[in-house]
């Protein structure tokens, strides 16, 4: 039987949150591909490692050309099934040839560091996306969590959904989430859009 490429699920950031499968997995692998942070929590393995950039093309050549060889990882943020690089690797891989693992997504964590279910919430991303697009979920759907990007930050997302009308809603920011220095705002619009300098965010905003 041939190599199956794995792909690693790591959740939010700290290793406390990361399954121990995935663990065992990374330190049996040849060759661990991710983003820096991500291979900086497998430092310890010695193992040969490629970053992944911009270029997927890159990385898919890479893989295709040596998973056969080669024990490969696949490291991605969070949940694979969530806004991860699953969805690229889907399109040139078989179902056999993929081993995926799963892991707790950081919009997860928020949810329940917000103690809120999420099982009816509608989940997004803004990356690509216009802003007008989340103003229309907001306005739709009594619970949307999504994350968030440098370029509209939870600060900017809550004063753009203030100034188009929304005043009904409550919002939770979870920062770093899993990091020693993470920061939980869980309140109205209003103290969202009075903070600033967010990093990496999940952002809910919700109808009480």
């Amino acid at each position: 039987m041939e190599n199956q490429i794995y792909v690693l699920g790591i959740g939010p950031g700290s290793k406390e949150y990361m399954l121990p499968v995935v663990e065992r997995l990374a330190s049996e692998s040849d060759v661990l591909i991710g983003g820096r942070r991500a291979l900086e929590l497998f430092s310890q393995l010695d193992k040969e490692e490629l970053v992944i950039k911009a270029d997927l093309e890159r990385i898919l050549n890479y893989i295709q050309d040596n998973y056969q060889q080669k024990q490969i990882a696949v490291l991605v943020s969070g949940d694979p099934g969530l806004y991860s690089m699953l969805n690229y690797l889907s399109k040139h891989f078989s179902k056999d040839q993929l081993k995926v693992i799963p892991g707790i997504s950081s919009l997860q964590l928020g949810f329940a560091e917000a103690k809120l279910v999420w099982q009816d919430a509608e989940i997004t991303s803004l990356h690509g996306r216009e802003r007008s697009e989340l103003l229309e979920l907001v306005q739709k759907e009594d619970k949307v969590g999504f994350f968030t990007d440098h370029k509209f930050p939870p600060d900017e997302i809550a004063q753009y959904l203030l100034d188009n009308g929304v005043q009904d809603r409550k919002a939770f920011v979870g920062e770093r989430l899993s990091y020693e220095d993470e920061r939980i705002i869980d309140g109205d619009l209003e103290e969202i859009a009075d903070s600033d300098n967010f990093d990496m965010s999940v952002m809910v905003v919700y109808s009480e």
